[in-house]
């Protein structure tokens, strides 16, 4: 099949350099002459007007592409004659010859309206809400509101406020598009009556810029769990300011307690020297 379709290709004789004609040799059939011309079956029979099992001579020329100044269209429309417009004269000049690409007109290039943007120029953004959490899931549902009166603080990595924001139930979520791109620590405050249901302190990267949503939640009469120091640093400010009275009353007992010592050996080397005499 691959050496019919070659010798079909080569037979191809175009016709006063606008009809292409093909000579029937050995082995073609109409199906592979549509192949190797890039047509249908259906417009190879009806430029030749044959029908789909009529049987092909050897040497027998058929019509397989029909130059534009004469072919019709498919919907059975004429195409507009030579000279009729620039485009049709220059389509019929040219079928059955070669075309080097520097002929052809370069394609039309569409411009992006919107502009490209460098990463490296999307600064930060930060969105957050503190809600009324019903179910204590610590999660935004629908049925659930933005409150009012709840504090937000942003805090660089040395601890300096960055940003105080006192929620109105309205406003949010409220998103502050001035940070720098750094680390920063975030701490929510419930309204007063309400307890928080979510994490109040949370660390946030905004090294790499883009968008970053948080979302607080609250409920009213519900006591936030404190968590309690470290070990090694409870009462760390009373201890040492109560160290030095500690270290007194130990020092006081230790001192009575010699002295009573001192005084019960003191009477008895007294009454043992009497005792003597």
């Amino acid at each position: 099949m691959a050496l019919a379709i070659g010798a079909v290709l080569l037979q191809a004789q175009p016709e006063d350099d606008r009809d292409i004609i093909h000579t029937v040799d050995s082995g073609d059939t109409l199906i592979s002459i549509a192949h190797a011309y890039g047509v249908t079956l259906d417009q190879l029979l009806s430029l030749n007007e044959l029908h789909p099992e009529a049987l092909l001579q050897i040497g027998q020329r058929l019509l397989v592409i029909r130059a534009p100044a004469f072919a019709e269209a498919a919907d059975g429309e004429p195409a507009p004659e030579s000279g009729e417009s620039g485009e049709s004269s220059e389509s019929a000049e040219l079928v059955g010859g070669d075309v080097a690409s520097g002929d052809l007109p370069p394609a039309p290039v569409a411009e992006a309206d919107a502009p490209m943007r460098d990463p490296a120029d999307i600064r930060p953004q930060l969105c957050f809400t503190v809600f009324e959490d019903h179910n204590q899931n610590g999660l935004m549902e629908p049925n659930e509101r933005p409150l009012t009166n709840a504090a937000i603080r942003v805090l660089d990595t040395a601890d300096v406020e960055q940003l105080r924001y006192m929620t109105d139930g309205a406003a949010e979520p409220y998103c502050e598009r001035r940070l720098e791109r750094a680390l920063y620590t975030i701490e929510g405050s419930a309204p007063p009556g309400f307890g928080m249901t979510s994490a109040a302190r949370l660390r946030i990267d905004l090294r790499n810029g883009g968008l970053v949503k948080l979302e607080f939640g609250a409920r009213r009469d519900l006591e936030t769990a404190s968590v309690p120091p470290p070990a090694g640093d409870m009462g760390g400010d009373d201890r040492m300011s109560e160290s030095p009275r500690s270290l007194l009353r130990e020092l006081s007992g230790l001192f009575a307690l010699g002295l009573a010592a001192v005084v019960f050996f003191s009477g008895m080397a007294v009454s043992l020297f009497i005792w003597w005499r």
